[in-house]
């Protein structure tokens, strides 16, 4: 069976690429892998916390950040089976431009659709993650971007 990889995050640009990749998905008979990263970059900044209460801090992000990661892929599989489809969901901790890419190279997708955030003014573009631009330049999958 041909596969589609979905990353999200609960964004509304990722809910609506959630929906683009359903109807692909009923179009031509694919099965949905939905992936959410939980980024530690957040973390970093706890370093600044005072030393009583920085383990507590930590903790709480990681408890926060997996919590929302689940709620997202657990919405996007109520609504995919809905539909019929044959889903599979994948949570995964670190780098997501490494966790992304990984999962493309170690398994067979037909393309990849993610949401991607319009970036208006030179401040935006700047300060951007710019996740979907990075995966773009390396992906060997055909991908889809949706707004």
């Amino acid at each position: 069976m041909k596969k589609i990889l979905l990353c999200t995050d609960n964004e509304p640009q990722s809910q609506r690429a959630e929906d683009c990749a359903i109807l692909i998905a009923k179009a031509l008979s694919y099965e949905i892998t939905a992936i959410h990263v939980v980024d530690p970059f957040l973390k970093k900044f706890t370093n600044e916390i005072y030393a009583v209460n920085r383990d507590e801090c930590r903790l709480y992000l990681d408890r926060e950040l997996t919590n929302e990661g689940e709620i997202a892929l657990k919405r996007f599989f109520d609504k995919s089976n809905l539909e019929g489809l044959q889903t599979t969901i994948i949570l995964k901790n670190g780098d997501p431009e490494e966790i992304i890419m990984s999962e493309i190279q170690t398994n067979e997708y037909e393309f990849l659709v993610m949401g991607a955030k319009l970036l208006k003014g030179w401040k935006e573009r700047f300060e951007s993650y710019k996740l979907s631009e990075r995966i773009f330049k390396k992906s060997p999958i055909s991908m889809i971007f949706v707004r």
